[in-house]
């Protein structure tokens, strides 16, 4: 447990101190490039309630407050200062600073999003069981995450502070099984980004 501990003091650190370039232009372009191109692929339903896990510095609420002016849109994260950002940026989704881990929401959100944040996790049983227990019946958990291949992910696993593990597709889909959600979508947003989908 401690060990797991470790890598959530190794995020908050490192996110902290990075927060201020994260919207760099060439990253934000990406990053914003690839949620559009999911969000595209989901078409999320009106007026629905939206978690997104470890928002960061607010891109994709961003994106789907102007998309849709009635969904709820919740965010939470691990970082003060990215979230800071976050709140500069957004007009209407409430953000709060918690981990992954200590999620307590009970069958509240129709979509749960998880969008380059999934290789930080610290402890990937206790996250996904919180993530179904946050989505009501039928609710979707949308995990969007690198996936370099085989050699690469080892590579940048080793590099990346606070780099947990990262999942291949084959990985993903496994976990996504084990813990309860059905009719799995996978797909290749671009090069680098793999989209899973799952329902409750």
């Amino acid at each position: 447990n401690l060990m797991k501990n470790k890598i959530l003091i190794k995020n908050r650190y490192f996110f902290n101190k990075i927060a201020r370039y994260y919207d760099n232009k060439i990253f934000l372009k990406y990053l914003t490039n690839s949620q559009i191109k999911m969000l595209n692929f989901v078409k999320i339903k009106n007026n629905s309630k939206i978690l997104d896990v470890g928002c960061g510095t607010g891109n994709l609420l961003k994106i789907l407050e102007k998309q849709n002016k009635n969904n709820h849109l919740y965010g939470i994260d691990i970082s003060e200062e990215m979230l800071k950002i976050a709140r500069k940026k957004l007009k209407k989704a409430k953000l709060k600073l918690q981990s992954a881990e200590n999620l307590d929401f009970k069958k509240s959100f129709d979509y749960v999003f998880s969008t380059e944040a999934f290789h930080h996790y610290a402890n990937y049983k206790l996250v996904m069981r919180n993530f179904n227990n946050s989505l009501k019946r039928n609710g979707r958990l949308i995990a969007l995450d690198f996936d370099f291949g085989f050699l690469l992910n080892r590579i940048f696993h080793s590099i990346e502070p606070g780099n947990n593990k990262m999942h291949s597709a084959l990985e993903f889909k496994k976990l996504f099984k084990q813990h309860g959600f059905r009719n799995i979508i996978q797909k290749r947003i671009n090069l680098f980004l793999l989209l899973t989908i799952g329902e409750k």
